[in-house]
């Protein structure tokens, strides 16, 4: 396997990761970690900041899909 597609891969999962991390930060009542003060209550900015870190996991992802061979005769790949 060659770059893109491990940088392809690895954006998916940062952003899938980082998206069901901020989903689990926003929703009140649960006891969250990395937190220092009312571990229950609903933390709007590790929300953020994991939507953030899913956004730039998504437009890695984004950036370096593979490119799809079509049209290239065996011999030129």
């Amino acid at each position: 396997m060659n770059n893109r597609k491990f940088l392809f891969i690895g954006g998916i999962i940062v952003a899938i990761i980082a998206l069901l991390c901020s989903i689990y930060y926003i929703i009140p009542g649960y006891d969250h970690i990395l937190v220092t003060h009312d571990s229950t209550a609903s933390h709007p900015t590790h929300f953020v900041a994991f939507l953030g870190l899913a956004i730039v996991g998504a437009l890695v992802a984004l950036v370096s899909r593979p490119r799809p061979n079509k049209g290239v005769k065996p011999e030129q790949a």
